[in-house]
């Protein structure tokens, strides 16, 4: 779906949130009861040492008196991790292709036997030792983990495996016409998968637990600024299971495929949290949106249109919690004028039946630099069928439009494709020009400086391209061409420190440069 964004057009596709684990009931000593999840990887697979896993809710190793694996009718040396609630084994030598069977049978220290539900995995024939090593953009999770910060959540982790899903996912859409979630086309190069969850095994990751958001902007933080301004695909981004991400970017003329893939490594035993966006006390907060996403939260309200006010979330995590119900809710203003909104729960739309979230959106944008209170009364339908009513009260205070966020203190942050780079003496900005140290930002863009004491000339070379430059001109050579630089170069603590976006741009990577977040994006063309 195509959505306008001042004037840029944006394409948004949908959002996913797989929750496909099916709680399996087992007898326990003394009338006890354990819950279990289907044992993984089972499907096709791309690597050949997958980790195997079966994940317990209820169990941990003082339980346990003894495991045994097989993998093919051998004995395997699983161990049982309290890290992980699960049996755990991972093989130290390769796999050979093909479709490999497993059983396991755990003994605890009762007497209980339980066995595994019988399942097998399939090593494709083009299988790799390991997983992929692919771009990390750390920028994208120092922006995700910006925002859970907010909510006071624990910042996630790139994983490997995840990165590798969706760098290769975002590959398959670039060459793949109408492509998004689902992958059709099985002969393609970059064919790992129908669906997120497919895919994700494919590359090892070992939890069934994933969600996967897709974007088309040049830009990546952006994406996640878009992803966070939505209802439906901000919600893996603030959900507390969600610890491991991975993000893939692909482009082609002038199409760019943003891909984020988060998981849940350990999705039982967690307790029950009730995470709210905008968050309590947060300032700066937009006072409207885009209005128009995939799918479209307006399709439930017969001739409501978008934008309206920025979207409000009320998200239950914890693997207790099965179905959130709104009861009742309100939102007033400053001067307690109460605010109308369209309200979202599992009541009337499917989308969020599996993510226990409420969410309002009000009906008009909101007051610029206007605090603003929210209350929702809400009843929790827990796994053993209890029920719960709970409320929530919290209050945040808009901006005067766009989401403010700007982070404390001076530092400034720089990223060369993807990965992040420390200077010393630290950049700075003068008249509006990120200022870094020549000698060791050249040496990462693969050129050498040489310095003439004499003259305070500066020679930079890179392959063909020869740049010379004066301390304090505003005039420098590039390849015997005048270019005018902005800021000129200049010494500070016995630095030579010039404008990034001159010297990047001259030896020929693409610079941009964020403001809020205060980061400069390195990318080689």
């Amino acid at each position: 779906m195509v959505y306008n964004k001042g004037k840029k057009a944006v394409y948004a596709a949908v959002v996913i949130i797989i929750l496909n684990v099916i709680l399996t009931v087992t007898a326990a000593a003394a009338g006890e009861i354990l819950w279990y999840y289907p044992p993984t990887p089972q499907g096709n697979v791309g690597i050949r040492k997958p980790t195997i896993l079966w994940t317990f809710s209820g169990l941990s190793s003082d339980q346990v008196r003894e495991i045994n694996m097989t993998v093919d009718g051998q004995k395997v040396d699983a161990v049982f991790r309290d890290d992980l609630n699960s049996v755990y084994y991972k093989p130290q030598r390769s796999l050979m292709p093909g479709r490999r069977r497993v059983s396991i049978v755990v003994t605890l220290k009762s007497g209980v036997r339980i066995s595994s539900p019988s399942f097998s995995f399939n090593i494709l024939s083009d299988a790799l030792d390991e997983v992929p090593t692919v771009p990390a953009y750390e920028e994208v999770r120092d922006r995700i983990n910006y925002y859970r910060g907010i909510t006071g959540l624990p910042g996630m982790t790139i994983e490997k495996s995840l990165n590798a899903a969706a760098n290769s996912h975002a590959l398959y859409v670039i060459n793949n016409t109408n492509a998004g979630h689902y992958q059709s086309n099985k002969t393609h190069q970059y064919f790992t998968g129908e669906m997120p969850w497919d895919r994700t095994r494919y590359f090892g990751y070992m939890s069934p637990m994933v969600a996967e958001n897709i974007h088309f902007l040049e830009s990546h933080t952006g994406a996640v600024d878009d992803w966070m301004d939505s209802l439906y695909h901000r919600l893996p981004i603030i959900n507390p299971i969600y610890t491991h991400m991975g993000y893939g970017y692909a482009s082609k003329g002038t199409k760019h495929v943003n891909v984020l893939e988060v998981g849940a490594i350990r999705y039982n035993g967690l307790e029950s949290h009730v995470v709210v966006y905008p968050a309590d006390g947060q300032t700066g907060v937009p006072v409207t949106w885009s209005g128009l996403e995939q799918p479209d939260p307006f399709r439930l309200y017969t001739g409501a249109k978008g934008p309206g006010g920025y979207p409000i979330t009320l998200l239950v995590s914890g693997d207790r919690a099965e179905r959130v119900e709104l009861k009742s809710a309100t939102i007033t203003d400053g001067g307690m004028n109460k605010v109308d909104f369209y309200s979202f729960d599992a009541t009337n739309d499917q989308e969020l039946i599996n993510s226990n979230t409420i969410a309002l959106i009000p009906k008009n944008a909101l007051k610029p630099h206007t605090m603003y209170r929210v209350s929702i009364t809400m009843n929790i339908t827990y796994v053993n069928d209890e029920q719960e009513e709970a409320q929530k009260e919290w209050r945040f205070i808009t901006g005067g439009g766009g989401f403010e966020t700007y982070r404390p203190g001076d530092n400034i942050f720089i990223y060369l494709n993807g990965t992040k780079r420390n200077y010393s003496p630290a950049p700075y900005i003068k008249d509006s020009r990120v200022m870094v140290p020549i000698r060791s930002i050249c040496e990462d863009l693969g050129a050498v400086v040489n310095w003439n004491n004499e003259t305070y000339t500066v020679e930079i070379i890179r392959e063909d391209n020869i740049i010379t430059f004066d301390i304090g001109d505003k005039k420098a050579l590039v390849n015997n061409r005048s270019v005018e630089i902005d800021v000129p170069a200049e010494l500070f603590k016995d630095t030579t420190f010039v404008p990034v976006r001159f010297v990047s741009e001259v030896l020929g990577y693409d610079v941009a440069w964020d403001g809020a977040m205060r980061m400069v994006m390195i990318q080689g063309r």
